[in-house]
């Protein structure tokens, strides 16, 4: 019942099914090496309408891909142009 309620979750932030399945999947079996409440887990990841996670759930999907590929959270940072200009 929880499985298909995150599927729902999932396919209204625009994804479609098979990867929403996917990521449910991914994220039940993180939440089972991270000792997470899977339920609050999939809110919280949801909860902004978009799919939000922290790095250490990226850093757990990362161990089952290819050294090429690696998911990081995007951050910005601001410099001042004095040293955007030297780097």
């Amino acid at each position: 019942m929880e499985f298909d309620k995150a599927v729902q979750k999932m396919l209204g932030l625009g994804i479609s099914r098979t990867p929403a399945e996917n990521i449910v999947i991914s994220f039940w079996k993180i939440t089972q090496q991270l000792d997470v409440d899977f339920k609050k887990f999939i809110d919280l990841a949801t909860a902004s309408g978009k799919l939000d996670v922290s790095q250490e759930v990226l850093d757990c999907i990362n161990i089952t891909l290819p050294e090429t590929i690696r998911y990081r959270l995007d951050t910005g940072n601001t410099i001042a142009p004095v040293i955007k200009r030297e780097l």
